[in-house]
């Protein structure tokens, strides 16, 4: 807790509390390392005229590192969608043009390659050899990039209004070739276990991701049309790197992925 400023959300790695002049403060938990990586990507993001908060700068509270940003008002996407399930492919599309807008910011040279960070997590993934090297394979196939990953990309970081989005939650920002971090955004749609939600929202998501994904992946690449066969090498090595997440619920799923693919 900060004295006397107000909890306003909180998450595994942080907490958001309000602040002065419309600001608020992410203060994270632990060293504080992918604060570093959010502001450098805010900062390219408000360069660039893009769809995410602006990084205010830097400051420590009771020993804790966190960065202070300007306060964006809207819903994510996913709470909206609970609210007005109609609207899921209307809400699908501006997720698209969103992730695009990302992608067309060149990433601040300081970025971790997402490549690395892909391979990185295949590594430490719980899996039988075989596809461990099947996972580093198609990692390693993928080609370099210079573009702004977002790590995580998902309806819940994405705040909209009526009229804008706002991408939020950056900790995990990454410089490399789109299509990996498409990839990982359908994967997380199509098959990701749903964060702690209502039990309407759990069988909304359940019973309409297919819709969704679909018209989010239809919507991305006629804005950025991908290579099918970089999407498919970033899609197999996402699935090897999921793994490591230890989504318990997810890893029949992705392990069966897995053997279908190398077979």
């Amino acid at each position: 807790m900060v004295a006397g400023r107000r909890r306003i959300a909180e998450g595994r790695e942080a907490e958001i509390y309000e602040w002065e002049d419309g600001a608020v403060l992410k203060l994270y938990r632990g060293t504080g390392y992918g604060l570093e990586l959010e502001h450098a990507a805010l900062v390219a993001l408000a360069a660039a005229g893009g769809p995410s908060p602006r990084a205010l700068g830097r400051i420590e509270v009771d020993g804790r590192p966190g960065l202070l940003m300007t306060r964006v008002d809207g819903t994510d996407m996913l709470a909206m969608l609970e609210r007005k399930p109609w609207q899921i492919v209307s809400l699908a599309r501006r997720l698209a043009a969103a992730h695009a807008e990302v992608h067309a910011v060149a990433a601040p040279a300081g970025l971790p390659s997402t490549k690395e960070l892909l391979a990185s997590k295949i590594e430490a993934a719980p899996l039988p050899q075989e596809l461990r090297d099947l996972g580093l394979e198609h990692a390693a196939a993928l080609p370099d990039g210079d573009r702004l990953c977002h790590g995580d990309f998902h309806p819940g970081n994405v705040l909209a209004t009526r009229d804008a989005v706002s991408v939020i939650d950056w900790p995990l920002a990454s410089r490399g070739h789109p299509a990996a971090d498409y990839a990982r955004t359908a994967l997380l749609m199509s098959i990701g276990d749903p964060p702690p939600v209502s039990r309407l929202m759990r069988m909304l998501i359940m019973v309409g991701r297919r819709w969704f994904s679909h018209a989010y992946a239809t919507a991305y690449e006629r804005l950025a049309p991908a290579d099918p066969e970089v999407v498919r090498h970033a899609h197999i090595a996402h699935v090897a790197a999921r793994v490591s997440e230890g989504i318990t619920v997810e890893i029949p799923t992705l392990i069966g992925f897995l053997e279908r693919a190398r077979r």
